[in-house]
């Protein structure tokens, strides 16, 4: 006589948590990998946001010092705050250096600074 053999209960079960406990760990990987991409996303908006910033008070020429601050208002760079600060850098022998500090902030403890350093000659 042939004996059919099929799968109780209890092994369709455990095969049941087995997958789940696999999907899970996929779909937290996934989740995890869209988070990275869009904060990826963020910072290079940021740092082109900073090169913009600081090639605009470049092309001015030698700035003067004090310091700026606003919001993005509109374009890829909008609501991405922004301050500027330009300030007399001192060193010996060496006359009208001026360090530019820009810095990009979009969240709570995000942010990108961007310095150089600018000769009048």
């Amino acid at each position: 006589m042939l004996r059919a053999r099929a799968f109780t209960l209890v092994e369709v079960l455990i095969a049941l948590a087995i997958l789940s406990i696999g999907f899970l760990a996929v779909l937290q990987g996934s989740t995890f990998s869209l988070r990275s991409s869009r904060e990826s996303a963020t910072l290079t908006t940021a740092v082109i946001a900073a090169e913009s910033l600081m090639k605009e008070e470049i092309a001015k020429g030698f700035p003067s010092s004090g310091s700026d601050d606003g919001t993005f208002e509109d374009g890829i760079f909008q609501g991405l705050a922004w301050s500027k600060r330009v300030e007399v850098l001192e060193l010996p022998f060496i006359e009208e250096l001026k360090l530019v500090t820009v810095t990009i902030s979009w969240g709570p403890g995000k942010e990108y600074t961007l310095q150089t350093v600018l000769s009048r000659y």
